[in-house]
C-alpha cells in the first residue's frame, strides 16, 4: 500500500510501494492479499512519474490477480493504468474497506472459476441467458438529482445510459435488460431505501452501485448501506469517468461470470441423467482448478457427499431412499456457486471447495438439514 494510510483490519502489516520504487526494494515474493492505493497519499509523497509505469509492471507480472484498490477523493487524479479493481472514496469506514477487500476477492476467483469450468465443461447448446444479464454494457441511473447530463458527458459511448425517475421504475429497468451498474441520484432517504431494495435482491447483491453524495458527512451512512463508491458533488469530469469505467469493467465481469456459472449448472444438471459427470471431465477440471489456486497459495478440497462421511444424525437418514440425491441436493442449494456440486460417474456426489474452512461449513449445513427434515 502506498502511503500512510491505516491498515485494513484481519490483514498483514502494509508494504510501502512508493518507498520500495523510490529505494529501489525488492517486493516480497508472496502474493499480496490486496494492491491498496490511496491517491491522497501519493500526491503529497510526490514520487517520479515513472512509479505508474512501474507499479503495473509489478501488477502484470503477478502469477494471479489479486483486488486493485484506489482511494480516491473527488478532486484526485485517478491514473489510467494501473486499471483498479474498484475506486472508492477515503473516507470509506474501515469495516466496508474491509468487505470490499473481500468482495472484490471473491469476484476475481467467480470470473476464473467461471473461466475453468468454460474450458473443462465447455457449453450447453441453445443456452439462453436470464433478461436481467441480456443487452449491452449500460449503466442505469435512478434518481432525479439533476446529474445525468453530466454521468451522460462522463460515460463511455459503447455504454448505454438508461434513466429511471424512482425506485420502481428502476427495478423494472433492471428485471428487463442487464446493467453494468447503477447510479442512484437522489436525496438521502430514497438512495438508501433503493440500496436497501437493490442489496436484498440476490440477483443484484454483488452490483456495482454509486451514490451521489452532496454533504461529505453522509458518505459513511452510504458505504453501510451497501454502496459500492459515493460520487461526491461537484463531479469532476475526469475522475467521474475513471470511477464510472471501473465500475462498469466490474459489472462486465460480474455478468459474465453469472452467465458461465449458470449455465454450467445447467450442464452439471443434464448429466445426472447420464449417469454423472465423466471421471475425465472431472479429472480436467480438478487439474485446472488445482493450478489455478495453487498461484495464490490454495488448495483444492474435495468432499464426497456419502451418508458416512456427514455424521448423519440418525439410522433412519442413511437408510432414506435415494439418499445421494438428497444429500446433492442440499450440498448445491447451501454452496456458493463458484465451489463446484456435481455427480460423478462411478464415485458419487461430491463438492469441490476452496478452503478447508469451506468444508466444514458445508458439512454443517448438510447435517443440520438433515437433522431437521423428515426424508
Amino acid at each position: 500500500m502506498p502511503g500512510a494510510g491505516p491498515a485494513i483490519p484481519g490483514l498483514a502489516n502494509d508494504v510501502d510501494l512508493v518507498e520500495a520504487f523510490g529505494n529501489d526494494v525488492a517486493l516480497p515474493d508472496a502474493l499480496p492479499s490486496v494492491v491498496l492505493i490511496d491517491l491522497d497519499q501519493i500526491s503529497l509523497a510526490a514520487p517520479d512519474p515513472g512509479f505508474w509505469g512501474w507499479l503495473s509492471d509489478k501488477i502484470e507480472s503477478l502469477p494471479s490477480d489479486v483486488p486493485l484498490i484506489m482511494l480516491a477523493g473527488p478532486d484526485a487524479e485517478i491514473p489510467e493504468k494501473p486499471r483498479a479493481h474498484a475506486i472508492v472514496d477515503p473516507r470509506i469506514p474501515d469495516e466496508c474497506l474491509f468487505n470490499l477487500v473481500c468482495d472484490t476477492q471473491r469476484a476475481l476467483m467467480r470470473s476464473e472459476e467461471a473461466r475453468i469450468r468454460r474450458m473443462s465443461f465447455g457449453r450447453v447448446p441453445g443456452y439462453g441467458v436470464a433478461r436481467h444479464h441480456q443487452g449491452s454494457s449500460g449503466l442505469l441511473v435512478i434518481g432525479i438529482g439533476g446529474r445525468f447530463l453530466e454521468l451522460q458527458q462522463a460515460h463511455e459511448r459503447n455504454v448505454s445510459l438508461v434513466g429511471a425517475f424512482d425506485q420502481n421504475m428502476g427495478e423494472l429497468f433492471l428485471a428487463q435488460r442487464g446493467f453494468d451498474a447503477v447510479i442512484l441520484d437522489a436525496a438521502l432517504d430514497a438512495t438508501l431505501e433503493n440500496l436497501r431494495q437493490i442489496r436484498m435482491d440476490s440477483r443484484y447483491a454483488s452490483l456495482p452501485v454509486l451514490a451521489v453524495v452532496e454533504n461529505p458527512a453522509d458518505i459513511p451512512t452510504y458505504f453501510k448501506a451497501g454502496a459500492s463508491d459515493v460520487l461526491v458533488v461537484p463531479l469532476k469530469t475526469t475522475n467521474l469517468k475513471r470511477r464510472l469505467a471501473t465500475a462498469i469493467r466490474s459489472g462486465k465481469r460480474r455478468r459474465l461470470a453469472d452467465k458461465t456459472l449458470a449455465e454450467s449448472h445447467k450442464w452439471l444438471t443434464e448429466q445426472l441423467s447420464k449417469g454423472g459427470v465423466s471421471q475425465d471431465y472431472y479429472s480436467r477440471y480438478l487439474d485446472k482448478a488445482r493450478a489455478a489456486l495453487d498461484k495464490r497459495g490454495l488448495d483444492i478440497w474435495e468432499m464426497k457427499l456419502l451418508p458416512e462421511n456427514l455424521n448423519a444424525p440418525d439410522m433412519t437418514t442413511l437408510l432414506a431412499p435415494d439418499i445421494n440425491a438428497t444429500v446433492l441436493s442440499i450440498a448445491d442449494a447451501t454452496s456458493r456457486e463458484e465451489d463446484l456440486v456435481c455427480f460423478v460417474h462411478d464415485v458419487g456426489p461430491i463438492a469441490v471447495l476452496k478452503s478447508e474452512r469451506g468444508k466444514e461449513r458445508l458439512q454443517a449445513r448438510i447435517n443440520a438439514i438433515l437433522g431437521h427434515t423428515r426424508l
